[in-house]
């Protein structure tokens, strides 16, 4: 009886060690879920098949959700009055712990938010007299504002933020382009860094590196702490507008539609910005266990990783593919212009999910400012899918 006891009580440890690391690790913090942007993660429990566990209707167009603490934060707008705001989820039920909290707003409704160590994050598309924009911090416990910081020298903001090792990252355009660290702790800005041109792209953060990526396509890696420009790839071409990069294995997946290469993206070695490949993707890619999930409108591919060879490939059953993918437990997710959440193994592209969501998923990351950035998230336990004015929340 006493080695039954003893036995049990250590299954039940190991459990809530495993559990507790999970609680730290499975969050979607910012834009396709994390740092890196490559829209993966694992989470207890989540494989198909997949059923609702709430939906609720925020009244305007849903962004991408932030998942941590048990709590899912969304931003919505514009709303009936023309506002832009900041929810907070209970994650089991849908219920609201608190908000809307009203976001600042400018000529356009676009906003996006990172989350980190109990604050949220949020970029509005505003502007200070056509000099200047803002990131805000919130507190997660209650909404409360804790501090906003000045983004000097530009007007137009359209990249979400990503926080990594203590700084908030984001930019702006307007005037050229720049990169802003602030520091996350009380706003302070740390440095900036000139770009061409500084719109839409999120950008990717590492210790060793921050990295983004424009119209050219321009591509450039900061040294994180100090901004210190490492390296810059110069493309064909500069203008307004850009794409969110994504960061795997020391590959840096740039995307860009004036690209003059016979294809939209291209590859680039992480440490020296020189190109290694080439693939071609609307959307930004998901990536894990060393394939490259790319999707264009009309079809998705699994691309071997660095090969570029096909592994496998998809065609939305109906409507148009409309959202970047993200792998969840191994499940390669993606939503389509009619209203219908797909979901394909990994490894071989079988189909194993085929949901309903009753509404539009659309969440096209360039080009679009008259609502908040949007997309799939997942993290502790749920997949979260934003369709049109309804936030929904599925569970194995």
């Amino acid at each position: 009886m006493k080695t039954r006891l003893c036995c049990g009580l250590l299954v039940c440890l190991l459990i809530l060690m495993t559990n507790g690391m999970y609680a730290q690790s499975d969050l979607a913090v910012t834009y396709q879920i994390n740092a890196r942007h490559t829209g993966a993660i694992a989470t207890p429990g989540l494989l198909p098949p997949l059923h609702v566990r709430w939906s609720v209707d925020l009244g305007a167009t849903v962004s991408y959700p932030l998942i941590a603490e048990g709590k899912v934060f969304v931003i919505a707008g514009p709303d009936a009055n023309g506002h832009v705001n900041l929810y907070t989820l209970d994650a089991s039920s849908g219920d609201t712990l608190w908000g809307p909290v009203q976001i600042p707003e400018g000529a356009y409704w676009w906003a996006a938010a990172a989350y980190d160590n109990g604050t949220v994050f949020v970029v509005p598309n505003t502007t200070q007299g056509f000099s200047s924009g803002e990131l805000i911090a919130y507190s997660a416990r209650d909404g409360s504002q804790q501090w906003t910081a000045n983004l000097t020298g530009q007007y137009f903001f359209t990249a979400p933020p990503t926080v990594g090792d203590g700084f908030v990252y984001t930019g702006g355009a307007g005037v050229g382009g720049t990169v802003y660290a602030v520091k996350e702790s009380d706003g302070s800005l740390t440095w900036t860094g000139g770009v061409e041109n500084g719109d839409n792209s999120s950008p990717v953060v590492t210790p060793s590196g921050v990295y983004v990526s424009y119209v050219g396509p321009q591509s450039y890696k900061f040294n994180p702490t100090t901004g210190t420009q490492i390296w810059h790839f110069s493309g064909p071409a500069e203008g307004g507008g850009g794409a969110t990069p994504v960061l795997y294995n020391g590959l840096l997946f740039v995307r860009d539609w004036a690209m003059d290469y016979g294809h939209n993206g291209v590859v680039l070695n992480a440490t020296s910005g020189q190109i290694v490949g080439y693939f071609d993707a609307d959307f930004a890619p998901a990536l894990a266990n060393k394939i490259a999930f790319v999707v264009q409108s009309s079809g998705m591919k699994a691309l071997a990783i660095p090969s570029g060879s096909t592994i496998w490939t998809a065609t939305p059953t109906t409507g148009s593919y409309s959202t970047p993918p993200i792998v969840v437990n191994g499940v390669v997710y993606v939503g389509t212009s009619s209203g219908y959440l797909l979901g394909y193994i990994w490894n071989s592209g079988k189909a194993v999910v085929s949901m309903n969501m009753g509404y539009p998923i659309s969440a096209y990351e360039t080009g679009g400012v008259g609502s908040p950035e949007s997309g799939l998230g997942a993290g502790q336990s749920i997949l979260v899918v934003p369709a049109s004015t309804h936030l929904i929340a599925l569970q194995h």
